[in-house]
Order: C-alpha cells, then structure tokens, then sequence
C-alpha cells in the first residue's frame, strides 16, 4: 500500500505542482502511453467489436480531467483515506488529492462546457 501511495503521490501535491508534474508527464511520456493505449483500443474495435474503455479510446482523448476525477475517486481517495486512518501523519496526503479533486473536476465541467481538454 505504501508503495502505491509513493507511485501516485503526484496527485497530492499542491495544485500548481501537481498539474505542472501532470503536464510535464503528459507532453512526454502520455504520447508514448497515449500511442499504446489507443493502439490497444483500435485493436480491440476493429478486431473484437467492441467498445474500447475511455482511457484506450483515441475518441475520448478529450475527457482527460473526467478520467482523473474517476482515478482519483476509484484509487486515490481511498488509499490516503486508509493511510490517514492509520496515521494522522498522512492526512496531508489526503487533504491534497480531495483539494486536487475539486480542481480536476472544475476542469472537467469547464471541459464539458466549452469542449477542449483544459490543460492548457
């Protein structure tokens, strides 16, 4: 558990760190994890018929800020909500991922609202 909380801890940083972190990781690597993952997705319409879920969806490259609402709720927030039971310690921790959350998700509604991904 601990390890995890290490992996995804960017999310609990302070907001301008967390989306500079976010958009430095996003212009460099996401093309190389975007290119995968759309890859897989196209692979998985033309060849199985299906559907392919948002984050493998080049269609749905768009819904970047709703995908980190949906990380953080189904990961997150549960990790540093157990970390902080265990430790008052870590409470930071969950303070900056529920404080992120709010932003992400006003990105998200902005995003819905005016159609861009938001992250410029």
């Amino acid at each position: 558990m601990m390890m995890t909380a290490c992996d995804i801890s960017a999310i609990t940083k302070p907001w301008p760190v967390q989306k500079r972190v976010y958009l430095r990781w996003f212009e460099k690597i996401a093309e190389l994890v975007a290119t995968e993952f759309f890859e897989q997705g196209d692979k998985e319409r033309r060849e199985l018929n299906i559907e392919p879920i948002d984050l493998m969806n080049r269609e749905k490259r768009d819904k970047i800020p709703s995908m980190q609402v949906s990380f953080i709720d189904a990961i997150c927030t549960q990790l540093y909500e157990t970390l902080a039971g265990m430790s008052e310690h870590c409470s930071p921790l969950l303070d900056g991922c529920q404080q992120n959350r709010q932003r992400w998700k006003c990105l998200a509604e902005q995003c819905e609202k005016d159609g861009v991904n938001g992250l410029e």
